[in-house]
């Protein structure tokens, strides 16, 4: 079907195009309102003398703001800022909506629709647009004040929204989102309109964060908290932050499904909800808030609620477990809120009861943690078991008002099967090693494993290392169960797994695997630094050879000819962390004499086993030599004298230099840059510490200028100025 365009909006079209021209780069849609307004409020002015079609408006409608200010802008306030909602107010229409693209808010196009008033059954003319009297919408500044922009002035509508409806008054406000409009109001088309102007109208209100605490209730172990919590700016869930009594307590994401949040809030979906649980020790009444945490373009951090949090149930820890010949030991502690005396814990092993014990053992730390509570809340309990691996969990039995018998915690074990760990696998020259522990729970004596590379066995270790780490863990048994060796492998990449022999019967357990890479070739490393010195540059870093134990001789070449030698074998633990196989001792320094100027340094690592070249470690461009350098630290004013500290430094030479002092742009004296300066020193190294100056000059009383030069000690370049200082001398 063909729609014809009204005569009203042809003339309403042709008059704003001819306003275009005029209007610098407003765009079509402040054209089309300036337009709509202005045959709205004056459309005599407009008809006959229509440049004055803004001015109609910029008049502010009779209030006494200046032009300039936002109300005279000729655009309509957000609904936020009448509201506090970025929606339409109730008993108003969304009448239509443009689009600005490349805003700094939405990361993208952000989407604006005007809130119109209604007529409520007035008549509106051909144009469609009514009066606000129809509805009582008054035509001012929003909330009065000239720093809003205007509400139920301008007499416009776009169209794309309702248009079933014949007839809207004024535009009340404006919503703006970064969701398409159809995706919040089914009635609104795709149809696009575009207004660029407005790309840079925002409001803080429309950043806000918003959303609710519906619940918080005590749940074993801590705190659960129910809600819901979006951002304005992004259909994306946002993070919530949980504290108790004040203090952090975790975190979330509000991401789960709540359709009634999604009915309230069109077009940002539904995955908004949260639902998570917090830790909370102790009994008593705890104040719990809930955060939404802002991820757009907003600054603040929107409190969801608070709520007060009765805890009831015990509560308590669970702090070792441990296995002898047969046996598994608990110990840990337990409290209930509601009483100073013991608590009962029951113990259940694969999910079955198997015993309980009193926590009434003396626990200092658990008194001086809880006070009020008292030092007898500890268990310790031993119980026999059979071999195999077991899940082991205590409970703390409430004896109040609680509402449950928390889990206090649950461990795995092994009882009768040897158990450990491959604590590092590490490939070296034409081998690899190995480290780790195990223990058999039948006895406490050592035991061995076995080393298997590829499938093949390698290697059979006794494991009867000291280990005080086991030890402290499995104190039942001892620390002498460690082992470490090495196996013999050849380049490439290896399997390797190692086996607990196990005493008594039952398998070989496997404790773990490690695929590695045996290198060979080449050597590599790095240059970690080329610093210049007074005639000098030292090089340091680190090479080895994959093929070898011994240290590398590195070669140095500076500018492309022959510089040095040395050999990589200093200490570098970090090089050793990062390749346990070969040792710490892989680090050289070299320090060289060279010509002042722009130097090229180049190091390479001399090849000792099958590589095929000499590799190129690095290369650094340093500066040696130049002006001096320095600082004026300070400058302290006495009864006729001022006192100069510092330090200086010529690049050309490792002695000290002298420092000129001029007051108000005159000759004051001079010193030696001699004194210690450890600090200086640490950042040069090179060129020692003794590079500090510490002068008195005589000055007049009054303002004066101090200005201080290192004085250049190869006499054929600038003195440069460290710094000046203005003070006053009494």
């Amino acid at each position: 079907m063909t729609t014809r365009t009204p005569p009203s909006t042809r003339f309403a079209d042709t008059v704003a195009r001819y306003l275009g021209r005029r209007f610098d780069r407003r765009g079509f849609f402040a054209r089309s309102a300036v337009v709509g307004s202005a045959l709205a409020v004056n459309p005599v002015t407009y008809a006959l003398r229509p440049t004055t079609a803004y001015a109609a408006i910029c008049n502010c409608n009779g209030s006494n703001c200046d032009c300039g200010a936002l109300c005279c802008d000729g655009y309509t306030e957000f609904c936020c800022t009448l509201t506090g909602q970025n929606t339409c107010p109730p008993g108003t229409l969304l009448g239509g909506w443009w689009k600005a693209d490349g805003t700094a808010f939405c990361n993208g196009p952000r989407y604006y629709m005007d809130c119109n008033a209604p007529c409520n059954g007035c008549g509106c003319g051909a144009n469609g647009i009514c009066s606000g009297s129809c509805s009582g919408t008054g035509c001012g500044c929003a909330q009065g004040d000239c720093n809003n922009r205007k509400s139920g002035c301008t007499m416009f509508r776009y169209g794309q929204c309702n248009q079933h409806v014949p007839c809207m008054g004024p535009i009340v406000c404006r919503v703006v989102t970064c969701v398409p409009p159809w995706a919040i109001e089914p009635s609104c088309t795709t149809t696009l309109r575009i207004d660029q102007a407005t790309a840079g109208h925002d409001r803080p209100c429309l950043h806000r964060t918003v959303g609710s605490l519906d619940s918080a209730v005590e749940v074993a172990g801590g705190v659960r908290v129910q809600g819901w919590a979006l951002d304005f700016d992004t259909q994306d869930p946002v993070d919530v932050h949980v504290y108790v009594d004040g203090r952090w307590a975790g975190q979330g994401l509000a991401d789960r499904s709540r359709p009634d949040v999604g009915a309230a809030y069109p077009g940002y979906g539904n995955g908004h909800g949260y639902d998570l649980t917090v830790p909370a020790a102790g009994g008593g009444v705890r104040n719990v808030c809930v955060y939404a945490i802002n991820k757009g373009a907003g600054s603040e951090n929107a409190l969801l609620g608070c709520r007060q949090v009765r805890l009831a149930n015990p509560f308590g820890s669970l702090d070792g477990v441990s296995v002898g010949e047969g046996t598994i030991r608990l110990t840990g502690w337990a409290i209930d809120p509601d009483t100073t005396g013991p608590v009962t814990v029951h113990v259940y092993v694969n999910d079955k009861y198997v015993t309980e014990a009193i926590a009434n053992r003396s626990r200092p730390d658990v008194g001086a943690t809880y006070p009020g509570y008292g030092n007898q809340h500890g268990f310790d309990v031993t119980f026999p078991f059979g071999p195999g691996r077991h899940r082991v969990c205590v409970y703390a039995i409430n004896v109040g008002d609680g509402t449950t018998n928390p889990l206090i915690a649950c461990r795995t074990v092994e009882i009768g099967v040897p158990f450990g760990s491959l604590d590092s696998v590490a490939p070296g020259p034409g081998r690899i090693a190995v480290r780790g522990w195990v223990i058999d729970p039948d006895t406490a004596a050592p035991t061995r494993v076995r080393v298997a590379v590829d499938g093949q066995l390698a290697a059979t270790l006794d494991a009867n290392l000291d280990r005080p780490d086991v030890g402290a863990a499995y104190p039942a048994y001892g620390s002498q169960h460690g082992f470490a060796g090495t196996v013999p492998a050849t380049p490439g990449s290896h399997q390797v797994c190692v086996s607990a022999v196990n005493i008594g019967p039952g398998p070989d357990p496997l404790i773990a695997c490690r695929t590695v890479e045996v290198r060979s070739g080449n050597p590599f490393g790095s240059l970690d630094g080329a610093a210049a010195g007074p005639g000098v540059v030292k090089v340091s870093g680190w090479v080895l050879d994959p093929d070898s134990d011994s240290p590398v001789t590195v070669h140095v070449y500076v500018d492309g000819r022959w510089g040095g030698q040395t050999v990589a074998n200093r200490p570098r633990p970090d090089v050793a962390a990062a390749y346990p196989g070969y040792g710490p001792a892989r680090g050289f320094e070299l320090t060289l004499p060279v010509a002042a100027g722009w130097r090229e340094v180049c190091v390479y690592g001399i090849n000792i086993g099958a590589g095929t070249t000499n590799p190129l470690i690095g290369c650094r461009s340093v500066f040696v030599g130049g002006a001096p350098f320095g600082s004026l630290d300070g400058v302290a004013a006495g009864a006729g004298s001022l006192r100069v500290t510092g330090w200086a430094i010529d690049p050309d030479v490792a002695g000290p230099i002298s420092v000129h002092v001029y007051v108000d742009g005159r000759w004051a004296g001079q010193g030696l840059a001699d004194r210690p300066r450890p600090d200086v020193g640490a950042a040069h190294p090179l060129y020692g510490p003794n590079h500090g100056f510490d002068l008195s000059v005589a000055a007049a009383a009054g303002s004066r200028q101090v200005c201080v030069y290192a004085i250049n000690s190869a006499g054929h370049e600038t003195n440069p100025l460290l710094a000046c200082r203005r003070v006053a001398v009494p």
